[in-house]
């Protein structure tokens, strides 16, 4: 749900929290950050191809948040953590990096969207009918001013580059990763001529603010065995 830029901050402020040590393969760590999203280079994928790349399926957006949905959700978050990284995988950082993915589009759900729908209903220009659309439509525009101004750790376009062949079982083939890798890296880093407009309802510095807390509360979540398997 965050912009891919926004899932590539996300994951460097991680690194940043934890330091490159906590990795094996930093690179794999970045492209997993994008990879529940890769499922936009399958040709012709349907809605329920990208719920089960974000292990929601059968679950319905608006009954996201009900006890039994989240207890499901989080379910399968762990199934994904304990049967896939394990020990000698040598992938384990790209699958860590798609995991951050999964709760980072949880908290921005939480967060984000909520202040997001507050604003709109509060605006008399606003049509609340293409609500959703002015949401991707502001995150897209931040992602674009992102990728030209966000102090990253190191250059995350070359570190995405510099891993390809991966793949995730049963969701994702290394095409459909590889593919959606170039689309981004040519869009927001590489397409240094697009103009941004500024967005309607969020702010800048309100994703930057959404940036820091989400990594660390993940960086929480991960670290002990109480809500998920640990991972860092």
């Amino acid at each position: 749900m965050p912009g891919t830029i926004i899932h590539i901050a996300i994951a460097d402020k991680i690194i940043e929290l934890l330091g490159d040590e906590k990795f094996d393969n930093i690179p794999l760590f970045y492209c997993g950050s994008i990879g529940p999203d890769a499922i936009h280079a399958r040709p012709e994928f349907s809605k329920e191809d990208k719920k089960r790349t974000h292990l929601c399926e059968e679950i319905e957006d608006v009954e996201f948040y009900t006890k039994e949905n989240q207890k499901l959700y989080h379910e399968r978050v762990n199934n994904f953590i304990g049967e896939r990284i394990i020990e000698g995988n040598k992938y384990n950082d790209f699958l860590k990096g798609y995991v951050v993915h999964l709760l980072s589009d949880e908290l921005l759900m939480k967060t984000i969207y909520p202040e997001y729908i507050r604003s709109i209903n509060s605006d008399e220009s606003g049509d609340n009918d293409k609500f959703y659309d002015g949401f991707v439509l502001d995150l897209e525009e931040i992602d674009y001013r992102l990728a030209r101004e966000y102090p990253f750790s190191r250059n995350v376009r070359e570190a995405l580059y510099t891993e390809w062949g991966y793949s995730v079982e049963g969701l994702l083939i290394h095409e459909e990763l590889s593919g959606s890798k170039w689309f981004v890296c040519n869009k927001f880093f590489d397409n240094r001529n697009e103009t941004y407009k500024s967005p309607k309802f969020i702010t800048y510095d309100r994703i930057l603010e959404f940036i820091e807390e989400s990594a660390m509360n993940i960086v929480v979540l991960l670290s002990d065995d109480r809500t998920y398997k640990s991972l860092f």
